[in-house]
C-alpha cells in the first residue's frame, strides 16, 4: 500500500472505460475511500445542473425527508438516538477546528483554481463532515457548489444505506458528480486523462487511520501515481470531533452509524462494533459470519457511543 494508499484508509474503485454524459443526475453506488476490489471497470461523469452562486445547496434540513421521500437511509442527529450534552470547552474545540478547516480552504485556493479542484466521497462519517464543511465555505465565499465535483466511486458491494445516502448529499448539497470503478490507480490514470484540468483532490483521511499516520496537510502522490496533490483538512480531527461537528450543526449522516457501525467498508467487510453491542441484545446470528446482523437492529449502541477511539475500526473483517 504506497503511494496514494498513505493518504486513504482504504483503496477507491476506479475504472478504465472513457466517460460518457448521462441524462440521469441519480448515482448507482458509493465510493469507498478505503476499498480495493477487481472488477470489470467502466467510468461516469454525470453532470448536475449548473447553479447559480445564489443558490449554492439546499438547506440540510432537506435530507431529513421530510418533504415526502423516503429517508430511512438517512438521519438527521435530532431524528436518531439521544446524543450527550457537548459542553462549551468542546463547543469551543469544534469552532477552532471548523476555522481552521476554512483557513486550509482559503490557502487552497491561493494555490490552485477552484477548476483544478475535486473531492473524494464515500458516503462516510468523516467524508459527511468534510463535504457539509467544503460547502458551508464555499457558500461563505460565494461560490456555485457545483464548481468543485465530488468523486464517487461504485461498487457492486456497498451497503444501500451508503448508496442512497450518497445519492441525497449529490442531490441536496447540489454537487457534480464523477463515478468511477475499477483500482484506484487506474482511476486516477483515467480520470487525469479524462479531467486534465484537476491538479487537488480533498479527502477526510484522518492521522488515527491506517497508513495516515505521517501524512501531511498537503502532499503530492509518490512518482509512480498521477501527479495529484492531496489535500487533507481533517488530519488532526478526533473521532469524536467528528460527531461533535455533526450534532453541534445538525449534518444528516447515514443510517447504519445509528446500528452500531462505527468504520464503514463493504458488506463482505464490515459488520456493527461488536463493542456496542447492547447486553440485552436479542442476535440469533454469529455476527462474524453475518455482516448485515438483521436479527435486532436495536441490539448495537450508536457509533458516537465508542469510548476509545481506538477501537473504531473493530467492526471491519480481516482481508482473506
Amino acid at each position: 500500500m504506497r503511494g496514494w494508499a498513505n493518504l486513504v484508509t482504504s483503496s477507491f474503485l476506479l475504472a478504465r472505460a472513457r466517460p460518457r454524459l448521462l441524462p440521469s443526475t441519480r448515482p448507482l453506488s458509493t465510493m469507498n475511500q478505503c476499498r480495493q476490489i477487481n472488477q470489470t471497470s467502466s467510468n461516469t461523469i454525470i453532470a448536475t445542473k449548473t447553479l447559480s452562486k445564489k443558490h449554492l445547496f439546499l438547506e440540510q434540513r432537506s435530507m431529513s425527508g421530510r418533504s415526502g421521500e423516503d429517508s430511512g437511509d438517512v438521519v438527521t442527529p435530532e431524528d436518531g438516538p439521544s446524543y450527550p450534552p457537548i459542553t462549551p470547552q468542546e463547543r469551543l474545540a469544534i469552532e477552532e477546528r471548523q476555522r481552521q478547516a476554512f483557513t486550509f480552504f482559503s490557502q487552497t485556493l491561493q494555490i490552485y483554481g477552484v477548476e483544478e479542484l475535486i473531492f473524494c466521497f464515500n458516503g462516510g462519517k468523516d467524508c459527511t463532515v468534510l463535504l457539509d464543511l467544503l460547502m458551508r465555505f464555499l457558500r461563505q465565499e460565494n461560490i456555485s457548489s457545483g464548481d468543485i465535483p465530488m468523486l464517487y466511486i461504485k461498487s457492486g458491494d456497498s451497503f444501500t444505506e451508503i448508496d442512497d445516502f450518497v445519492e441525497r448529499c449529490v442531490r441536496n448539497y447540489r454537487v457534480e458528480l464523477v463515478e468511477y470503478e475499477g483500482s484506484l490507480k487506474e482511476a486516477l490514470t483515467h480520470m487525469s486523462a479524462d479531467m486534465p484540468r484537476i491538479r487537488a483532490v480533498f479527502v477526510g483521511s484522518r492521522n488515527t487511520d491506517p497508513y495516515c499516520q505521517h501524512l501531511a496537510p498537503m502532499q503530492p502522490t509518490d512518482n509512480d501515481w498521477p501527479p495529484m496533490m492531496r489535500l487533507n483538512p481533517l488530519l488532526e480531527w478526533s473521532y469524536h470531533d467528528v460527531w461533535h461537528y455533526i450534532h453541534l450543526n445538525s449534518v444528516p449522516y447515514c443510517s447504519l452509524y445509528d446500528r452500531g457501525y462505527t468504520s464503514i467498508g463493504n458488506r463482505s467487510n464490515t459488520i456493527p462494533n461488536p463493542h456496542l453491542r447492547r447486553p440485552d441484545s436479542q442476535c440469533d446470528c454469529d455476527c462474524s459470519s453475518d455482516p448485515a446482523c438483521s436479527c435486532d437492529p436495536g441490539g448495537f449502541r450508536p457509533a458516537w457511543e465508542l469510548e476509545d477511539p481506538a477501537l473504531e475500526r473493530a467492526g471491519r473483517l480481516p482481508r482473506k
